[in-house]
């Protein structure tokens, strides 16, 4: 008896341990919650007995809950409908607890855990706060501790969006619901599919039964960054509007809205090629094997091509419930329409007439665009357009997606239009996330690292209190001309889109960005529990210290007489000569990119110095119409007033069986002392031989060196 008694105590200190030691949930997650309070009452524990019970409308949120805890900690939960009960896990709507769509509380005590939302959304979205505080277990049927807290929450930008492009690499329905799944865990809100390309046609429109017979694949692929070899393999593929409906609902029961994207008039190459009297020449075209801009459009002054477009959004519409639909509007050349007879013939018609901003093919862009969300507004929808679309007369309610940087979002929260903020030189995940390319996945190019992509401001200081409630959402892309598998979809997407998420949910005015990585470990956790493919970057930081010799323009003061393109304008003038080098990443913050302009550096050495040479480093990347200097001079002078030339450089353009790649120019020159240094760098236009022909080619500079 007396042994028994010691076996039955050293039980029950065991047990005692056990619940001592069981793990506990955490509450600093991505994206943070905006109001935590934690309380040092008794913690609730959660065990496979908690049952979950729901108030009328939150089964299925309910079973989401059930499927997530048995995901991580190993155990399923019952369901039942809540009738006043004082202990599990509540879910209840309390709409007039709350003032705005989308928010949530969770109140944690010792027996109960409470998720009220104003709506199903909100208590959606209380859940996946639960759910990513869950302590990830490596056994089954593991209890766990949740701190007594309470936990107000509720989204800054009422749209939270990614967007995926299908038709470049064809992504398989299944797959594209794993992404669905990815968008909830981030409390995304809005899902951008974007259905249409030059390179596929990707959505069955039963009027037009061709655009998936023909549009929907093309006869091999460009190899490479846009060469000149092709493979030959038939690629393509397209969803059926059975399987887009069961897509749709799949999305809604997440609380995802689906925007289909047609984009016209331009990236219609792939209908062009199966109705080919829908353009200007009357082709034949093909669905087109290389990536970029295709100037074959459709034609603006062709009525069947009007009412083709009208016919595809109602078809398009009668699928998707969306409030809004994409109509693209971006890279669209004008080209074909300059030359077309009926395109000349309906700007007489409508009386169309060029000025000093816009040509009248751009104001006939806007014809085509105002005409187009006319068939969405009278269906009860409003139209989403890529910035493009504010080149001209843009209808009243459309709302601008800003992708070309920040400045096309301004201009329309100006005119009082809503924006959705895109800008790629922060939020394009079709980058790279490391500059160390070598030992990166294949990807357009260019360099935009998570620490970037939380940094992003998504309301302007430029704008009023006032004009920033236009802004009404954030939204990150993913174009997959390099990105051949959903596996790299996945790798590119996270864990950028953890900053994302908090971009959209809190958009915190004061960022810390190591705090911000601790809470994206946990993430990592769950992403290893799915079996996401994701970068690893940010948990194992790399410097790159690559830097040239202190010369003679080191860190001295330097103006530009004209500025970069705003999307490559970074620091500004001062990337050129800091002493640090950028690498082959175009968008790496380390080079200034000029398009149609002149880069003209002044340095000032602050004192006169004898100097014989000048260099310079620029980046050469064709497919992304990045081409070396057409010419480079040097000219000095001792007041900062009167320049004189001392050496000039003519450059031949870059053929494309020349490398791509970083390329130093050197000027030398007598030995002149002066204390003003002004370095000029032109550029080309593109080549016949390249699909931008016609336009000017982009010049990306770095290190200014002088000796």
């Amino acid at each position: 008896m007396k042994k028994l008694s010691y076996l039955i105590v050293a039980a029950l200190l065991l047990s005692a341990c056990a619940k001592e030691q069981l793990p506990q949930a955490n509450y600093d997650i991505v994206p943070q919650p905006k109001e935590l309070t934690v309380n040092e009452e008794k913690p609730f524990e959660l065990s496979p007995k908690t049952v979950i019970r729901y108030e009328d409308g939150l089964q299925r949120e309910a079973q989401f809950l059930s499927e997530y805890v048995n995901d991580i900690m190993g155990f399923a939960m019952e369901i039942q409908e809540y009738q006043g009960q004082t202990d599990g896990i509540v879910l209840k709507l309390s709409p007039d607890d709350f003032d705005q769509a989308e928010a949530y509380e969770i109140n944690v005590t010792p027996k109960q855990v409470t998720i009220k939302g104003t709506d199903a959304s909100g208590v959606f979205y209380g859940i996946q706060t639960l759910r990513k505080s869950l302590p990830i277990s490596q056994l089954s049927t593991a209890n766990c501790k949740l701190p007594t807290a309470i936990i107000n929450d509720h989204p800054t930008f009422p749209y939270r969006g990614m967007h995926l492009d299908p038709c470049r690499h064809f992504i398989p329905l299944d797959s594209v619901k794993v992404y669905i799944d990815m968008l909830a865990m981030h409390n995304m809100n809005q899902f951008h599919f974007h259905l249409s390309d030059d390179q596929g046609w990707r959505i069955e429109i039963k009027k037009y039964p061709e655009l998936t017979e023909i549009g929907a694949y093309r006869n091999g692929t460009v190899v490479g960054h846009n060469g000149n070899l092709y493979d030959t393999i038939r690629h393509g593929g397209f969803y059926t509007q059975d399987e887009l409906r069961d897509l749709i609902q799949y999305a809604a029961e997440r609380h995802i809205n689906i925007i289909p994207e047609i984009d016209l008039p331009g990236h219609m190459q792939a209908a062009l090629a199966t109705y080919p009297q829908l353009g200007c020449t009357g082709g034949p075209y093909e669905v087109w094997r290389r990536w970029g801009v295709s100037e074959e459009v459709l034609c603006a002054g062709n009525e069947e091509a009007m009412l083709f477009l009208e016919d595809v959004l109602n078809e398009v519409m009668d699928i998707f419930p969306s409030p809004y639909i994409h109509i693209g509007g971006d890279e669209c050349p004008k080209v074909r329409w300059e030359q077309c007879l009926k395109c000349q013939a309906k700007i007489k018609e409508l009386g169309i007439k060029g000025d000093e901003r816009f040509s009248k093919e751009d104001y006939l862009q806007s014809y085509v665009m105002n005409r187009m969300a006319k068939v969405v507004e009278a269906r009860g929808r409003r139209v989403i357009g890529w910035d493009e679309i504010l080149e001209g007369n843009v209808s009243e309610t459309a709302i601008i997606m800003s992708w070309r940087g920040t400045e096309g979002g301004i201009e329309a929260a100006r005119k009082g239009h809503d924006v959705i903020m895109a800008p790629s030189s922060y939020l394009y995940f079709d980058y790279y996330q490391s500059e160390d390319i070598a030992n990166e996945p294949s990807c357009i190019g260019g360099y935009l690292p998570v620490e970037r992509v939380y940094s992003f401001q998504p309301l302007p200081n430029e704008l009023t209190p006032e004009q920033q409630k236009h802004i009404i959402g954030v939204q990150a892309n993913i174009w997959t001309e390099y990105i051949a598998s959903f596996r790299h979809v996945q790798y590119m997407a996270m864990p950028r889109m953890d900053a994302l998420a908090e971009l959209q949910w809190n958009n915190p005015e004061e960022r810390d960005f190591d705090a911000f990585v601790e809470r994206c470990r946990k993430m990592a956790q769950l992403y290893d529990l799915y079996h996401y493919n994701y970068a690893k970057h940010i948990f194992n930081p790399q410097v790159w210290t690559d830097t040239v010799a202190p010369n003679l323009a080191t860190r001295k003061p330097i103006t530009l007489r004209e500025q970069p393109n705003e999307q490559y304008a970074y620091e500004g003038s001062k990337v050129l000569n800091d002493g640090e080098l950028g690498r082959s990443s175009y968008n790496s913050g380390r080079w200034l990119g000029f398009w149609g302009k002149t880069l003209d550096a002044v340095i000032d050495l602050e004192q006169p110095a004898e100097m014989t040479h000048a260099r310079f480093r620029a980046l050469v990347n064709k497919g992304a119409w990045i081409y070396n200097p057409s010419e480079a001079k040097v000219l000095v002078s001792d007041d900062g007033e009167n320049f004189r030339e001392v050496a000039q450089q003519s450059i031949p353009i870059s053929t494309w069986s020349d490398k791509d790649g970083i390329f130093t120019y050197e000027l030398e020159f007598e030995p002149i002392t002066a204390k003003f240094v002004e370095v000029v760098v032109k550029g080309h236009d593109l080549p016949e031989d390249h699909d931008g022909f016609g336009h000017p080619a982009w010049v990306f500079v770095d290190e200014i060196e002088v000796w």
